[in-house]
């Protein structure tokens, strides 16, 4: 009888794991459910079910959101001419630095959407349509773990070039073109990886998979920054001219690049998990604040270019200027003929 008892418990508790099982697979049903927070954090909460919302709500944001993306795509655009064109800025260790203000200007491009179309819908400017935003969701994915991926290589390149300088100067274009294809497969990849569950409704292995993609990805960049600040400050070294100061100043730029772009990102990824946590409920405008700022860690690095690197910013300078210096060069050179 005792036997009977227990197996007969054992069978109740199968069942019932079995039925846990699959509801966790299926995951919740509302809107607000945790599978959907890696697309939340780059589209916002304002694209699920919304109240409608006056002209006067909606239409300073839609500025702020479409001016946003303008900068965002002009900079990042004037930041990839000046590292081309410049033959001192054109080395190798700026390869990655170009890769990234390509992503970033993409980024800009797309998050037209969310900055500027969602808010419209707010208003009921024009209809809202789920494929789209399922589809746009998708490639601003791909963008920002890419520009992600980008700053974590970036990380790593230069504690190579801290700990192993002259290892560094002796690797070769192909080395850096490689890593470029290999920071695109991967967002490939990751964002592949992150959206079949989703298809196939398994939504929380790609909550946990994005989620341990990006911890990895943190971890890189703390410990990577981390070696390279110990190494520097505490490390008694000559006071060293040139390419080594170069390196140390461009490493220190890029340090804090990544740290403002991650600040940035801050708010709006708790802000996610405090919605679909029911934890809080803020208005749209908050809403929009956040997500503007998190897209605008993509206007701070080549602002940041500007005020750390010299040698940027005197090409940028040169690059507005080229033109009336043409016409003035061209006004002396007749009087010097005659």
């Amino acid at each position: 009888m005792p036997l009977k008892i227990k197996s007969a418990h054992l069978f109740k508790l199968c069942i019932m794991l079995i039925a846990f099982l699959t509801q966790a697979q299926k995951g919740p049903d509302n809107n607000n459910s945790l599978l959907s927070t890696d697309r939340q954090v780059i589209t916002s909460n304002m694209t699920e079910p919304f109240e409608m919302l006056s002209l006067s709500q909606c239409v300073p944001w839609m500025t702020v959101g479409l001016a946003n993306c303008v900068a965002i795509v002009t900079l990042n655009l004037y930041a990839i001419i000046v590292f081309v064109r410049n033959s001192n800025l054109r080395k190798r260790s700026m390869y990655l630095v170009i890769n990234l203000a390509v992503t970033d200007m993409l980024v800009g491009g797309i998050a037209v959407y969310p900055l500027f179309y969602v808010p419209g819908a707010h208003c009921n400017l024009w209809k809202w349509k789920i494929g789209a935003n399922n589809f746009i969701s998708i490639f601003l994915t791909f963008f920002f773990i890419a520009s992600f991926t980008n700053i974590a290589i970036i990380a790593l390149e230069r504690a190579h070039a801290t700990f192993f300088p002259f290892r560094h100067r002796v690797l070769k274009k192909w080395v850096y073109r490689l890593i470029i294809a290999v920071v695109w497969v991967t967002s490939g990849l990751v964002t592949l990886v992150d959206e079949l569950p989703i298809q196939f409704n398994t939504f929380y292995f790609a909550l946990y998979w994005v989620t341990a993609f990006v911890l990895i990805s943190l971890l890189i960049i703390c410990v990577s920054y981390t070696s390279i600040v110990i190494k520097v400050r505490c490390r008694a070294q000559p006071q060293r001219h040139g390419a080594a100061s170069r390196e140390r100043n461009l490493t220190m730029t890029l340090l804090i690049v990544t740290v403002v772009s991650l600040l940035l990102c801050l708010p709006q990824v708790i802000l996610t998990y405090i919605t679909n946590f029911k934890i809080l409920s803020l208005p749209f405008s908050v809403d929009a604040v956040f997500l503007n700022l998190f897209y605008a860690n993509t206007l701070a690095n080549p602002i940041l270019y500007a005020i750390r690197l010299p040698e940027y910013r005197s090409a940028l300078l040169a690059f507005f200027c080229k033109g009336p210096q043409q016409q003035r060069q061209v006004e002396v050179f007749p009087l010097r003929d005659m």
